[in-house]
């Protein structure tokens, strides 16, 4: 399906137009998610026994792989001792 060009031209000023902290933010989350599915391959867990592991649902965790999620830092040093993986790097 080809976009109009008014939708390219609408989206690219909505990015235009998005703050730099936001687009730096979704880059983060979005890094998160591949570092994770990534581990979780290496390893091969799947998403339910990763899940159990780090404490949560399988539906949470198939939202941080689908990227977009907002981690805590709780979240995120769970996630880093489960998979021997430092998430963030300080």
């Amino acid at each position: 399906m080809k976009h109009s060009n008014a939708t390219e031209l609408l989206f690219n000023q909505v990015i235009d137009e998005t703050p730099p902290e936001i687009k730096q933010e979704v880059e983060w989350s979005y890094s998160i998610a591949d570092k994770i599915y990534e581990a979780l391959r290496r390893k091969g867990l799947s998403q339910k026994e990763f899940a159990r592991l780090v404490g949560t649902s399988e539906a949470a965790v198939s939202k941080w792989i689908g990227g977009g999620h907002n981690f805590t830092l709780s979240t995120l040093a769970k996630i880093s001792m489960v998979l021997g993986v430092d998430m963030i790097k300080v």
